[in-house]
C-alpha cells in the first residue's frame, strides 16, 4: 500500500517538473522548488495535483499565492480584473507560441499594469534557473514603490515555492543561497535569478548585463535628456529568444518618442504588440448616482459609444470637476477613451472632432500597389503602357475607387523635405464633382520616382489636374514632370514679379502665408459641413492631429519634435481641394481671380 502512495507522489512529482524535465506550460521549474515542492507535498498526491494547476494557470498563481497592498492598507490576494487579465493572456500566449514577448500598453491612470507586469515578472523569475529581470520607473519614488512590491510577492509566498535569497543593499532581489562558505552555496547555489528595480533617472542602465525580462514603466515621463540613450541601452541588453518578454506601459504626455513607438506598433513598424485600455476598463472607475442624476447631450453619446454605465459617467464627472478643476482636456489626457484622444494635449485642434469621428465610420480600406516604372526609351520618353502594377500591402499607391471615363479628377500631391526621419510625400487623387478621395500616393520615395508616379497615376485618371506645391524640394519634382515625363495638365500660377513689375506664369502649388490658410479654411469648411466623403483612414488620423500651435499656426501636434504627428497628407488633400476649386470649365488657357491672379493652363 506504502508503495503504491510513493508512486503516486513519484509521478505526480514528474507532472510539474524533477529528473524526467519540467511539464509545467509556461516556465522550466528550478531544481531548487522541485525539491522544496517534493518535501512538501511527499504524502499529499492531491494537494500535489492542485499545486500544479496552480502553477500552470497564472490567474490562480496570482490569486492563490501574491497579495498586494490596496488603497485602504489591507493585505489581500492579487485578484486580475478584466483589463489586467487581457495582458496576462497575450503575454502567455506569446510564449506558448516560442515568441520573443514585446508589447506596449497605452492606458489611462492607476490601472494596475504595473502590479499586473511585477506579477508576470515574479512568476518567471521566482520559479526558474538563470532569469534576469530590470524594472525601470520614471524617477527613484516610482522605483521604490515597484521595489515594494516585489518584496511584498516574495514576502507571503508559500515557503515550498519561495526560493533562496541573498542579501542585497540596492533594489534587487537575488535568488540564491545567502550562504557564507563557498561549500555550502556550491551545495545549494539557489536559482541564480535576480530582479533589479532602477530609476530612469540614473545616469546609466543595463550595461554588460542580458535581460531575459523587461519593464519599462511610464516611459512617456522620463528624463528627456537620459530617454533615448537609456532605451538603446535597454534594447541592447534584452535577450531576442523565444519566451524573453518586454513590456512598455505608459499614460501618454504629449508626442514624444513614446508616441512614435506606440504608432510604429499600431502601423506595424515594429514587433510590439499595441494594447490600449481607456478608462472605463477599470472596474473601480464607477460612483453611486445622485438623486437628481441626469446625463448631458455629450455623456448620451459617450454612453451610447462606449456602452457606458451611468455609475461610470458620475465617476467621470466627479473626476473632472474635483481633479482637474473642470477641465475636461485634461481629463481625457490622463484619462483616455481612444488613443487618438490621449496624445491631443497639446495645441487647438484645427478640425471639428465629432464631425471626423462620425467620417471614420465611412472609411473603407483600398488596395495597395507597388508601380514599377521602366526606364524612359531615349528619344522615345516613357512607354506608359509597360508601367506594372503589383499588388503590395506595402505599395504606396492605394486605389479606393477605379478610373471612371465619365468623371473628371484633380491630384494635389505634397512633397516631403527630404529630411532624416522626416515627413513623407503624400498626393490625394478626388473625383472633382463629390470631392471623394478615389486614390492615394504616399510614401518615402526619391523626387523623380515620386514625380514619375505622380505623372502615371495622373495619366490613369484621366490627364488629372495635378498641383505640386512648390515649396523647397517640390521643384525638382515639377521639373521631373515639365522636362522629362512632359505631364499633360499640370497646375500653374501667376507671380509678381517686382523687379519687372510683371506677373509671371510659374508651375506648381506655392504654400505661403496667403495660400495655406485660404486651403485650411477650406478644408475646416469641408469637415465641418460634411459635403465630403473620406475613404482614407489615415488621413482622418492626421486631421485629428492637426492644431494651431501657440503662434495660432495650424501644422500638425509637435511637428518638428521627436514622436511628432505628420500633416502631409492633409496638405496632399488641401491641393487637390484647391485644385477642384480652381479647375477651368474648358480646355483652355483660363485666368482664375484669388490667390496672386492665379492661372492654370492645360494643354
Amino acid at each position: 500500500m506504502l508503495a503504491k502512495l510513493h508512486e503516486q507522489i513519484r509521478k505526480a512529482a514528474e507532472a510539474i517538473g524533477g529528473a524526467k524535465g519540467p511539464k509545467l506550460k509556461y516556465i522550466d521549474l528550478a531544481g531548487e522548488i522541485n525539491r522544496k515542492i517534493e518535501s512538501e507535498y511527499r504524502d499529499n498526491p492531491a494537494g500535489l495535483k492542485e499545486l500544479k494547476g496552480n502553477l500552470d494557470d497564472f490567474e490562480a498563481f496570482c490569486f492563490e499565492f501574491l497579495r498586494i497592498k490596496t488603497k485602504t492598507g489591507d493585505i489581500v490576494p492579487l485578484t486580475l480584473n478584466k483589463a489586467q487579465k487581457k495582458l496576462a493572456k497575450t503575454v502567455f500566449e506569446q510564449i506558448n507560441l516560442g515568441k520573443p514577448v514585446r508589447i506596449i500598453i497605452l492606458k489611462a491612470r492607476q490601472m494596475g499594469f504595473s502590479t499586473t507586469t511585477e506579477a508576470i515578472i515574479y512568476y518567471l523569475s521566482s520559479l526558474q534557473e538563470a532569469k534576469n529581470a530590470f524594472i525601470v520607473a520614471q524617477d527613484s519614488s516610482a522605483s521604490e514603490n515597484l521595489y515594494d512590491m516585489f518584496r511584498l510577492y516574495y514576502d507571503y509566498i508559500p515557503e515550498h515555492i519561495k526560493p533562496m535569497r541573498k542579501r542585497n543593499n540596492s533594489r534587487r532581489l537575488t535568488f540564491e543561497s545567502p550562504a557564507m562558505k563557498d561549500v555550502d552555496r556550491k551545495k545549494e547555489p539557489g536559482l541564480k535569478s535576480k530582479i533589479t528595480v532602477q530609476s530612469a533617472e540614473n545616469r546609466v542602465l543595463a550595461r554588460s548585463e542580458t535581460i531575459h525580462y523587461l519593464h519599462i514603466s511610464e516611459l512617456a515621463f522620463w528624463p528627456e535628456n537620459r530617454k533615448k540613450k537609456h532605451l538603446a541601452s535597454l534594447f541592447a541588453a534584452l535577450s531576442k529568444e523565444p519566451r524573453t518578454v518586454g513590456i512598455i506601459e505608459s499614460t501618454a504626455n504629449g508626442i514624444e518618442i513614446y508616441k512614435e513607438m506606440w504608432d510604429n506598433a499600431v502601423a506595424g513598424k515594429n514587433d510590439y504588440i499595441p494594447l490600449f485600455f481607456p478608462w472605463f476598463d477599470m472596474p473601480d472607475y464607477r460612483m453611486k448616482l445622485p438623486v437628481d442624476f441626469e446625463l448631458t447631450k455629450e455623456e448620451i453619446e459617450l454612453k451610447e459609444k462606449f456602452n457606458l454605465a451611468d455609475e461610470q459617467l458620475e465617476w467621470r464627472r466627479y473626476t473632472i470637476r474635483n481633479d482637474f478643476e473642470g477641465d475636461e482636456k485634461l481629463f481625457r489626457q490622463e484619462y483616455p477613451s481612444t488613443p487618438e484622444e490621449a496624445f491631443l494635449v497639446t495645441g487647438r485642434t484645427v478640425f471639428n472632432q465629432d464631425k471626423l469621428d462620425a467620417m471614420t465610420k465611412h472609411t473603407k480600406k483600398g488596395i495597395k500597389y507597388s508601380v514599377v516604372i521602366p526606364p524612359a526609351i531615349e528619344g522615345a520618353g516613357y512607354d506608359w503602357t509597360s508601367v506594372k502594377f503589383i499588388e503590395d500591402e506595402r505599395g504606396e499607391f492605394e486605389v479606393f475607387s477605379e478610373f471612371d471615363p465619365d468623371r473628371e479628377y484633380c491630384i494635389g500631391a505634397d512633397v516631403a523635405e527630404g529630411l532624416e526621419g522626416g515627413d513623407a510625400s503624400a498626393a490625394y487623387i478626388i473625383d472633382a464633382d463629390t470631392g471623394e478621395d478615389v486614390a492615394a500616393v504616399y510614401g518615402q520615395m526619391d523626387l523623380d520616382i515620386y514625380a514619375k508616379q505622380l505623372d502615371y497615376v495622373g495619366r490613369l485618371y484621366g490627364d488629372a489636374l495635378l498641383g505640386v506645391e512648390t515649396n523647397n524640394v517640390g521643384h525638382s519634382v515639377i521639373n521631373t514632370l515639365l522636362n522629362v515625363t512632359f505631364y499633360p495638365n499640370l497646375y500653374h500660377h501667376d507671380s509678381y514679379n517686382a523687379e519687372a513689375g510683371t506677373n509671371e506664369n510659374r508651375p506648381g502649388w506655392p504654400t505661403t502665408t496667403v495660400t495655406r490658410p485660404i486651403l485650411v479654411d477650406a478644408l475646416i469648411e469641408g469637415i465641418r459641413e460634411g459635403v465630403w466623403r473620406i475613404n482614407d483612414a489615415n488621413l482622418i488620423s492626421e486631421m485629428k492631429t492637426f492644431v494651431r500651435n501657440r503662434a495660432g499656426k495650424p501644422q500638425a501636434m509637435g511637428k518638428g519634435t521627436l514622436g511628432g504627428c505628420k500633416d502631409d497628407r492633409v496638405l496632399g488633400y488641401g491641393i487637390a481641394h484647391q485644385m477642384r476649386l480652381r479647375r477651368p470649365p474648358s480646355n483652355k488657357h483660363v485666368m482664375l481671380p484669388g490667390i496672386g491672379s492665379v492661372t492654370i493652363k492645360r494643354n
